[in-house]
């Protein structure tokens, strides 16, 4: 006969670990480890608690859903700017003014990434290529989804866009999302062919930083990368893996990029409560983002401008198919154009300085360098920006004005710079105080500064990102640790390890998170029973055999 405590041990096996239960407040345990690893290794990112992370490992491995394709060959991802030309910072959220990005969207507990990654990227490159940023698209990934032979264990980008060409997708209201791949295709609206939205073709983009910095700067694009654990902890900040085992590939959409922060700038497909409001940066070359990587070209030589009306070579009645605003029926704007297509210009829209200013939007029609985007020019008494008073030049409209017009702010193309500004890391004097600050320098001409994580500003190959060079005496990768004591190089016992492995207990012989966390839950659950059964053991052992 086996023993009270015996029997405890087995009862308490048998109940817990064939249910796979995940312990409550794990996801807070495992909060903590990603907390160290980003103070160990310096990422620029916080971590939280969310609706993800509370999720079984099967459940949330159930959000990505990207099948990778064959890799080639490895292209090497450097951080320093090759292509000149490019703005420093793109965001489509943001870009001329407009919000050319669609909201954010929650594909659920179906590995339908691939759809959603798709669709946004789809949304946006028909705003964008019309110019009409006030499009309300909203395009369906259920389409994809029931119609296509992709499905919620996955799907390629490849095929998904090939499909976008050859058949398309409908609007949302044709063929609601229902998170799973069993809604048979035949659920779409009965009119749906008459809804049906193609690309006219697609570019598989290379994984270089300045081959997806070019195609960002003309739409929003597809990419693809590898879901670590820690990444569905990312609440904001610049996403790098530090901590945690692979989980899958995962699209999304990228809808910008940051040269002083080395990130791309994503649009996520869980919910706007996820990251941040829906979005996240990640650091360039991390976790394989990049791979995959597709443009779309949208083209409907009928409608060029998106805006419902059809160009009068189709048989339509636009008269101006390249601006969303001019059609019939619409309202004269003052932009100097025949906007409502009565044949005739208002007198108010005349130009007669020829500056490109109408007289509706121009504070003097005689002089044609006056309007309301004239720079301010000092000392001629001429109010060239409109603004209401002469000679005060602010340029960047940050309130300060121009030292060459009496003001005091040193910088006035950038509205950061100015007096009283703090100081951030762009290399540059913000607070107008005369100096740049030494941690501000970029003395290797590497565009990593010490504010922005450079641990070695006299070699341009030392900075966060880069592997470390075994045998060199550096600390190439910045995780305080080099050569004979890092864990990527096998020496005096160490064996080879990746970046988010390393750190205090790598090498140590210590158990691993998962083992110790196991351990852990079941010491916490026994707690509570063992004084019972303890007691209930010495009763007997007192009232002797039976």
């Amino acid at each position: 006969m086996k023993s009270p405590r015996a029997l405890l041990v087995v009862f308490v096996v048998s109940l817990v670990f064939p249910l796979g239960m995940r312990p409550a407040r794990a996801d807070r345990l495992e909060l903590r480890s990603v907390e160290q690893s980003i103070q160990r290794s310096g990422a620029r990112w916080m971590p939280a608690e969310n609706r993800i992370t509370r999720l079984r490992p099967d459940e949330r491995r159930a959000y990505l859903g990207l099948k990778k394709a064959p890799s080639p060959p490895k292209i090497l991802l450097s951080p320093r700017r090759q292509a000149t030309g490019f703005p420093a910072r793109v965001d489509w959220r943001d870009r001329d003014g407009e919000n050319w990005v669609t909201p954010v969207k929650d594909q659920g507990a179906c590995g339908s990434c691939w759809a959603f990654a798709a669709v946004a990227a789809l949304e946006s490159t028909i705003a964008i290529g019309s110019g009409n940023p006030t499009l309300a698209l909203d395009l369906s990934e259920q389409f994809l989804l029931s119609c296509s032979p992709g499905g919620c264990d996955g799907y390629w980008i490849g095929p998904t866009l090939s499909f976008l060409r050859t058949v398309g997708t409908v609007d949302e209201p044709c063929f609601p999302y229902k998170a799973s791949d069993s809604t048979p295709c035949s659920q779409r609206c009965s009119d749906w062919s008459d809804r049906i939205i193609q690309i006219a073709s697609w570019t598989s983009l290379p994984n270089s930083v300045d081959s997806i910095r070019a195609a960002i700067n003309q739409s929003v694009v597809i990419a693809g990368f590898d879901v670590y654990a820690d990444f569905y902890y990312y609440s904001g900040g610049v996403y790098e893996h530090v901590w945690g085992e692979l989980e899958g590939g995962h699209a999304v959409a990228l809808v910008g990029y940051d040269d002083v922060e080395h990130a791309w700038i994503a649009k996520n497909s869980w919910g706007a409560a996820w990251g941040d409001g829906g979005f996240f940066k990640i650091l360039w070359g991390d976790s394989g983002i990049g791979s995959d990587g597709a443009m779309l070209q949208y083209s409907n030589p009928c409608d060029d401008d998106a805006d419902g009306f059809e160009d009068p070579t189709c048989g339509g009645t636009d008269c101006g198919d390249t601006d969303y605003r001019i059609h019939p029926g619409a309202a004269e704007i003052c932009d100097g154009k025949d906007s409502d297509c009565d044949g005739q210009v208002p007198a108010a829209e005349a130009d007669a300085d020829a500056d490109g200013w109408p007289l509706c939007a121009d504070c003097d029609d005689r002089l044609a360098t006056a309007n309301p985007e004239a720079v301010e020019v000092c000392g001629d008494g001429i109010d060239e920006d409109c603004s209401g008073k002469a000679d005060d030049r602010d340029a960047d409209g940050d309130g300060h004005v121009d030292i060459a017009c009496g003001g005091a702010d040193c910088d006035d193309q950038n509205p950061d710079v100015h007096p009283g500004a703090p100081e951030i890391c762009d290399n540059l004097d913000s607070n107008c105080d005369g100096i740049v600050p030494g941690d501000e320098t970029d003395l290797d001409a590497d565009t990593w500064m010490p504010c922005a994580g450079d641990c070695n500003d006299a070699n341009p190959a030392v900075h966060p990102g880069t592997p470390e060079v075994c045998g060199n005496g550096l600390d190439d990768d910045c995780d305080n640790q080099k050569d004979d004591r890092d864990s990527e190089c096998p020496a005096a016992g160490w064996g080879p390890a990746s970046p988010a492995n390393s750190g205090p207990g790598a090498a140590s012989g210590h158990r691993p998170a998962r083992q110790w966390m196991a351990g852990s839950y079941l010491i916490l659950f026994l707690i509570p029973i063992f004084p019972k059964a303890l007691q209930s053991y010495l009763r007997r052992r007192r009232r002797g055999p039976v």
